[in-house]
């Protein structure tokens, strides 16, 4: 009897030395006392592992003190960190390290982080490197419509832009061609590509170059070459949002069919915007580029777009808006070209 009572009591505390693994203790100014493992505190808030509501995160003026069961680095405002056991106090914590102990408060620990995990300074450092390295990405676009009975239509665009992107610069690569028929005639024969480069050399303020050719057989254009360059600042940058104002100088040159030559340097102003939301992404661009010569001679172009990711993050449907008007295009076209876009993109 007495050993089945002795093997009962030998489980018992096995069970409850497995149920009850070694946590630390962080006490509130309420009183209340939450038990778990002390993962992090940074930036003014407590990470904290529990058995009963997994990861949560208490803000550390509502900490009076705490305690861990193990060693742990601990940042004081001061500037000295401590490798050590943290323990309550009178009036504060104690942290016993190996050749000794120092007394301070819950509001006076800048951070705290496990042994072998980085310090808050060594992650933000390593984000900081990070963002500055150059990373390319790649985005394929498609979009085509058909018709065929008492009408003949076939339309097709397609694009490709490639990014080399950091936190400081940015080089993009864009190409688009569009060929569209109706009835056996052409209603849209276009071809342009166009590289665009901007460095910042503070958050807010930077410079940019950009140049384009482009080839459009229903306006007549042969070639129109446009290159710029100027100051680039950021109205709003954060995490959702990003508009940025450019304003500098535009050569421009254009050659049409009919052997009609236009060329002079210009105002090239723009307002570039992102809004990034939870699951899509929109982007606006106006650009005004008045020529010197002739300031009634300018383009205003305007393009809307919104993404949409369908499936995964690589495939996406854009619906799009684009504007383009010009003062003074050639005989028989229109000042005023609208253009609505549905495109399938594929981003890597």
């Amino acid at each position: 009897m007495k050993n089945t009572h002795l093997t009962s009591l030998l489980l018992a505390l096995l069970t409850l030395s497995l149920a009850a693994p070694a946590s630390d203790r962080i006490e509130l100014t309420d009183g209340s006392v939450v038990v778990g493992k002390l993962i992090s505190a940074e930036g003014g808030k407590l990470k904290v592992e529990t058995s009963f509501a997994g990861t949560i995160e208490i803000v550390q003026a509502q900490v009076k003190n705490f305690s861990t069961d193990d060693a742990v680095n601990v940042s004081l405002a001061s500037g000295s960190t401590v490798l050590g056991k943290v323990e309550t106090s009178d009036g504060g914590i104690k942290i016993v390290a190996a050749d000794g102990q120092m007394l301070s408060t819950a509001d006076k620990v800048a951070a705290v982080w496990r042994q072998g995990a980085d310090s808050p300074e060594i992650r933000r450092l390593k984000a900081e490197a990070d963002a500055r390295k150059r990373k390319w990405a790649f985005e394929a676009s498609v979009a085509m419509a058909g018709r065929t009975g008492v009408e003949e239509k076939f339309g097709a665009k397609v694009g490709f832009k490639a990014t080399l992107a950091s936190a400081q610069d940015k080089l993009i690569f864009d190409a688009e061609a569009e060929k569209a028929r109706e009835n056996g005639v052409d209603t849209a024969n276009r071809q342009y590509g166009s590289v665009d480069y901007s460095a910042f050399f503070d958050p807010k303020n930077g410079w940019y170059v950009r140049t384009s050719i482009e080839k459009d057989t229903i306006k007549q254009l042969d070639l129109r070459s446009s290159t710029s360059f100027g100051l680039a600042r950021k109205l709003i940058k954060n995490e959702h949002q990003d508009l940025e104002f450019r304003v500098g100088v535009n050569y421009l040159y254009e050659n049409y069919t009919d052997n009609t030559k236009f060329d002079s340097p210009g105002l090239d102003v723009a307002i570039l915007h992102t809004y990034n939301f939870v699951n899509s992404k929109l982007t606006n661009a106006v650009a005004y580029t008045p020529a010197f010569k002739s300031f009634s001679n300018y383009r205003l172009h305007h393009e809307s777009a919104y993404e949409i990711p369908i499936g995964s993050t690589q495939w996406k449907l854009k619906l799009g808006l684009a504007n383009d008007y010009e003062s003074n295009p050639p005989a028989g076209t229109k000042r005023l070209d609208t253009t609505y876009f549905t495109s399938l993109l594929l981003s890597l």
